[in-house]
């Protein structure tokens, strides 16, 4: 045991020898002594006092022991507490974020809501003027329309008023026609009465005959003349009736009227299918003639009637190079010319005059006065989707057979070529035909006036006649209804 009074002594002796050592010496004696007897006279107490503080300490120790170890449990509740509420706190904030966010999305639909009531209220505008204004076009339109009706209700009531006053005028015409009809029977009549008598006459037979033909011509010379002025003035009131007609029924059934009328008069007053029927009903002159081939189609034609046997539709003729044979598609589809000169009647009428049985007869003329003819049994001309292919066969005649080289071949023109080679014969011979590469005939090719004298194919050519390097001086194409 530690013992102060020991260690003073043991200190004091290793010293230096003082004085004031000792004396201090003797005073730490006298505490020691007077310490001794207070713990001798209190130790009871001590020991309980140090018991008592032993056991507080103790007390203590364990008080700080449980406390130390609640405080490490309340650390660790407090942090996993912390714990807790920094996730709560990052999900208040996600959920401050999605609110936000949501926020800011509501903002965007509320300015498109905006911007869709804008639009949709400027549409609403638009649409009230455009109304407005379909409503204005609307009104005005209904308005035209009633008046338009008006209108057509009037002209209808003016055409129909015209039309009984034609239809009037025609029966007048017509009544007229008969009783001129009526008057050239009796004409008719009275001259085989007159001659009837004077064939009972035996006085001077012969020159009572001569006189009553020449009178006889005399008068049908006049009759002759006056018919012909009443049938042209017919003919024309019958074409401005007929128009006057067609322009009405256009009007009202709004369809198309097709004038096949002749525009100008013929040299006789009644129609027959072709020149074969004028010929079989007694028409022996050559001249113009009116004709309907399909019972639809009427046109001036111009026949011969003598030439073998008679009864030939011409539809082409060249004699003089007065007409100009170097024309276009539309020229040679519809005809062109004057019958009574050179002239090509059209491949749309030759197409509807050879939807029967038809031969044809083509007569030739050279500068020298020699004449040739060729005639085919068949001949048949298409129609214009086929562009007016030519069919032709049964050669007979002494001119040669020009034509077996064009059979089948499509016509060509210089503005529509249709030959089978690049060639363009229709440009080369200034005319048109059934070209092929180029030619056997070409008989619509240019005049030439050099008497006889071309160049190859060129000019008014058959081959087989005069050669390939001639032109000819005349031609005549002629068609015929076979019986």
């Amino acid at each position: 045991m530690d013992n102060p009074l020991y260690r003073e002594n043991l200190d004091s002796e290793l010293e230096e020898p003082n004085v004031n050592n000792t004396v201090e010496s003797m005073t730490m004696f006298d505490r020691s002594l007077k310490r001794e007897s207070f713990r001798t006279k209190y130790r009871s107490f001590l020991c309980v006092v140090g018991g008592l503080l032993v056991g507080c300490f103790v007390t203590v120790g364990f008080c700080y022991l449980f406390f130390n170890l609640g405080n490490k449990q309340n650390c660790r509740n407090v942090q996993s507490s912390v714990g807790a509420s920094k996730q709560y706190d990052n999900q208040i904030s996600r959920m401050i974020e999605d609110v936000n966010k949501t926020k800011e999305d509501l903002m965007v639909i509320h300015d498109m809501r905006k911007e869709l009531v804008d639009y949709l209220t400027d549409i609403k505008n638009t649409t009230r003027k455009e109304l407005l204004i379909v409503k204005t076009s609307f009104d005005s339109t209904l308005q035209l329309l009633n008046e338009i009706r008006q209108t057509s209700q009037q002209e209808l009531s003016k055409i129909n008023e015209t039309r009984n006053i034609a239809w009037q005028f025609y029966a007048e015409f017509r009544n007229k026609s008969k009783t001129e009809q009526l008057s050239r029977m009796q004409s008719t009549n009275q001259l085989l009465e007159f001659r009837t008598e004077m064939r009972n006459m035996n006085f001077n037979e012969t020159r009572i005959i001569q006189q009553w033909r020449n009178e006889s011509k005399v008068r049908y010379r006049e009759f002759r003349r006056k018919s012909q002025q009443d049938l042209m003035s017919f003919q024309k009131m019958r074409y401005d009736i007929l128009k006057v007609l067609a322009a009405t029924d256009m009007c009202v059934r709004n369809e198309t009227f097709n004038m096949t009328e002749p525009t100008q008069p013929t040299d006789n007053v009644s129609t027959h299918r072709d020149c074969l029927a004028w010929k079989q009903s007694g028409s022996l002159t050559n001249g113009i003639y009116s004709i309907s081939p399909d019972d639809k189609t009427i046109l001036n034609v111009y026949c011969d009637m003598t030439t073998d046997g008679g009864g030939w539709v011409v539809f082409q003729r060249r004699f003089d190079g007065s007409e100009n044979f170097f024309r276009d598609w539309q020229a040679y589809e519809d005809g062109f010319g004057t019958l009574h000169g050179e002239f090509w009647i059209g491949n749309k009428y030759l197409h509807i005059l050879t939807q029967v049985p038809t031969e044809l007869r083509i007569d030739l003329e050279a500068w020298d006065g020699q004449k040739r003819y060729a005639k085919y049994s068949s001949f048949v001309i298409g129609d214009a989707h086929s562009k007016y292919t030519l069919s032709v066969d049964g050669f007979g005649g002494n001119a040669g057979d020009g034509l077996a080289y064009h059979h089948g071949l499509k016509f060509s023109t210089h503005d529509q070529d249709n030959t089978q080679t690049s060639t363009t014969c229709a440009a080369r011979n200034k005319g048109a035909w059934w070209y092929k590469a180029c030619s056997h005939s070409s008989l619509n090719g240019e005049y030439l006036k050099t008497n006889g004298r071309a160049d190859q194919n060129m000019g008014i050519n058959w081959e087989k006649f005069k050669g390939d390097r001639y032109s000819l001086k005349g031609s005549s194409m002629m068609l015929r209804r076979k019986t």
